[in-house]
């Protein structure tokens, strides 16, 4: 027998047997969140609007953030050990607590909250005023994503964790909103420190002070964690869920080549979709997602081999650092105003433009800690902002959208300097956009139109077309 919801979810790419199996945990979930039959019919609306699912990868994508909310609303109920970590992170520690048990559910709930009750069901404003209420108030440049977590805790529709995993090595204001979950609920931290203050012209060097440095924060992590979820992190936990992530990051490179075509064959929405999942799952959704990938790809080489494309041939070509997590209509901005965008940070970043480790460290921090600074990300200003320049030669980019968070200083402390060296390497233009990638209340499509509109022009008058 159908149900109501039954039409969302074939349309983000749930075949009739999988309804009918999880319509049980569907209706658990849906209960918690409070979703009803009045919320479908702009849900469907909004999916088809926003996301291409003619491509059958992207509706399987869809699903696989869906099948993440399940998971996470219903961790508790399933028995299982509950582990939280902030966006972004250093998965390492989040995937060996997984491949130790399968007891223990770890994922970043505000990202999921995002992709959920966000893009798909356009619900997530009460949640981040549940945040505002919670001890996070408007105004004092707090993160929304951490507004989105201690608000979807409060309203009860996900669990409260058994420890979380907070970390300052990026996002310095991650370990202090921990803190609130443990002045408010009493949950258990193990904090990862680190710092980001390369000297400029060391990239892709570092010093490997670093790297035990960070290395023993995470071994400390995960010392706590096997103490506070009565584990034993098996000792090939890191080279097993390595070769379980290996798909990921091989269709990340496969997904590089797709997007060098002219035209590209999809656009930032679907980008952002896969490429999130990475950041915000080492569960079901991941693993979803893989799947998801391998067919959205093959579907894409199809569009290459055909020559088609969502924009028109030698549109613009830009680089953004990523797409809006819960608003779709601020990410397909860009597209809208006649800009064709191969390529994020993330995509960048883990699809093969980033150097190799090199080490020969011993313990599995260790190991985590120089994977991650290879990558740039957690590196320093000037690793982030040269990956924006070798990307302008693979991808021959025509400008750089960078954007930057008011409300997150590793991001916003780099905005104007990472425009003037970017402009004065490449000799592209550069619009310095301030945006909110997590709440689009005050950073909404249409307050941000007419600058992404102007930087179009400019950039087509440049191409002389």
């Amino acid at each position: 027998m159908g149900s109501y919801y039954d039409g969302l979810f074939s349309l983000c790419g749930f075949e009739h047997e999988e309804i009918e199996k999880e319509r049980p945990r569907i209706e658990a979930s849906f209960e918690k969140l409070g979703i009803g039959p009045g919320d479908m019919e702009a849900a469907c609306s909004r999916v088809s609007r926003y996301h291409d699912v003619s491509l059958e990868g992207v509706r399987k994508l869809l699903g696989a953030w869906l099948k993440e909310l399940i998971d996470l609303v219903l961790a508790r109920e399933d028995g299982r050990k509950i582990v939280y970590f902030g966006f972004p992170a250093i998965l390492g520690p989040g995937l060996m607590l997984c491949a130790s048990s399968e007891h223990v559910f770890v994922s970043a709930p505000d990202m999921v909250l995002d992709h959920t009750m966000g893009q798909i069901f356009n619900k997530l404003g009460p949640i981040l005023e549940a945040g505002e209420a919670n001890g996070l108030p408007p105004g004092h440049a707090l993160c929304s994503l951490w507004q989105a977590k201690i608000g979807g805790i409060a309203k009860g529709m996900i669990p409260v964790p058994d420890l979380a995993l907070a970390s300052s090595y990026y996002c310095d204001m991650g370990s202090k909103a921990d803190d609130l979950v443990t002045a408010l609920y009493g949950v258990p931290i193990a904090y990862i420190d680190g710092i980001m203050d390369s000297e400029w012209g060391e990239y892709p060097g570092y010093l490997p002070e670093r790297v035990h440095y960070l290395g023993a924060q995470i071994n400390k992590a995960m010392e706590k964690a096997e103490k506070v979820l009565g584990i034993k992190i098996a000792p090939d936990a890191w080279q097993r869920s390595r070769k379980n992530s290996q798909p990921f990051r091989d269709n990340l490179a496969r997904l590089t080549e797709v997007m060098k075509a002219d035209p590209v064959p999809v656009g930032l929405a679907e980008l952002e979709l896969l490429e999130a999942l990475s950041g915000s799952s080492t569960g079901r959704g991941i693993q979803e997602g893989i799947k998801a990938m391998n067919i959205l790809i093959h579907e894409l080489e199809g569009r290459v081999e055909a020559g088609l494309g969502i924009m028109e041939k030698g549109a613009p070509r830009i680089m953004v650092r990523l797409g809006h997590t819960s608003d779709p209509a601020v990410t397909r901005l860009y597209e809208d105003a006649g800009l064709a965008v191969p390529l994020t940070y993330i995509l960048a970043s883990r699809g093969g433009v980033a150097v190799k480790p090199r080490g020969n460290y011993g313990t599995p921090g260790e190991i985590i800690a120089e994977y991650e600074m290879t990558g740039g990300y957690y590196h320093g200003t000037e690793a982030q902002i040269r990956l924006y320049e070798k990307a302008a030669e693979l991808m021959k980019l025509d400008g750089f959208v960078a954007q930057y968070l008011y409300n997150c200083r590793p991001v916003a402390t780099i905005s104007h300097i990472q425009k003037k060296y970017l402009e004065e390497k490449t000799g592209l233009p550069v619009l310095s956009l301030e945006i909110d990638n997590f709440d689009s209340r005050a950073y909404s499509a249409d307050s941000l139109r007419t600058k992404v509109e102007t930087f179009a022009e400019m950039l087509r008058a440049k191409k002389g077309r």
